[in-house]
């Protein structure tokens, strides 16, 4: 059996070139980042998708994926894939 490579930093590259591809359109364009976030209407905006996305998580969504982890993946998917890589050593 060939064993394979696993890969565990894919992507670093690839997002440190979107960012400074990015910065380099932002400053093309003329846009000050500083700016745009220090400006009040971005933090009032920011601050209105995190509290929206707390709400969601704690009234929506929080139960029944605690309920669907605990009761589901971790017994039937995770501790028999843990198990398993156990026993291989």
């Amino acid at each position: 059996m060939i064993a394979k490579k696993i890969q565990t930093n894919r992507g670093l590259v690839k997002m440190l070139v979107l960012i400074l591809v990015l910065l380099v359109i932002f400053a093309y364009l003329g846009l000050n980042i500083r700016s745009i976030i220090a400006s009040e209407t971005f933090r009032d905006n920011w601050s209105f998708l995190r509290d929206l996305s707390v709400n969601i998580w704690s009234d929506y969504l929080k139960g029944p994926l605690g309920y669907l982890w605990s009761s589901i993946l971790v017994p039937y998917v995770w501790e028999p894939i843990i198990d398993n890589l156990r026993s291989e050593n």
